[in-house]
């Protein structure tokens, strides 16, 4: 956002960015741009009037092939998950261990307010490692126990590993 009202433009958030696109495609909006992918453009007719807009190079956006089987993930691996603690001293500090514990790092967390109960957050965690080996499936098990709220979105590769491209996702 600092990027844009630095080059005199006023910043509306949207819910995703190629239906940015579509939409300021579709609304014919004089005076407005959407930040989209040149697919987006593309697509929808569009007029690329900037490329590399980003506020810095290493700028990434992660995307979830999501499915009803799980895959056994091979080579470098993360495993994503969200939960919920207690309202109380220490509860994020012990679950976090469970991962320490068992010497797997850390790689993200974020929070956001949990919209059905007051003063609880969602924690949005990944961490190095995948559901295959027995020390991920043991913290697994650990931190799902201190959990009001759990659920394991699953173990995919790093982009440590590789870089991903449509032929390479496993």
């Amino acid at each position: 956002m600092r990027h844009i009202e630095e080059e005199g433009f006023e910043a509306k958030e949207y819910y995703d960015t190629a239906g940015a696109a579509r939409d300021l495609a579709a609304l014919k909006m004089p005076f407005t741009a959407a930040i989209a992918s040149e697919l987006a453009a593309k697509t929808y007719g569009l007029e690329i009037l900037r490329r590399g807009f980003e506020d810095l190079d290493t700028n990434t956006t992660r995307f979830f092939v999501m499915g009803r089987e799980a895959r056994k993930c091979t080579g470098m691996c993360k495993t994503s998950m969200i939960f919920t603690t207690e309202h109380k001293p220490g509860a994020l500090f012990k679950v976090l261990g469970e991962l320490s514990d068992r010497n797997l790092n850390l790689t993200k967390i974020e929070s956001r307010p949990f919209t059905k109960e007051m003063w609880h957050y969602l924690f949005f965690v990944d961490f190095e490692g995948s559901g295959s080996e027995k020390r991920v499936g043991k913290a697994i098990n650990a931190i799902s126990s201190r959990c009001s709220y759990f659920k394991l979105l699953g173990s995919y590769r790093s982009a440590n590993d590789v870089e991903l491209n449509s032929n390479q996702l496993t």
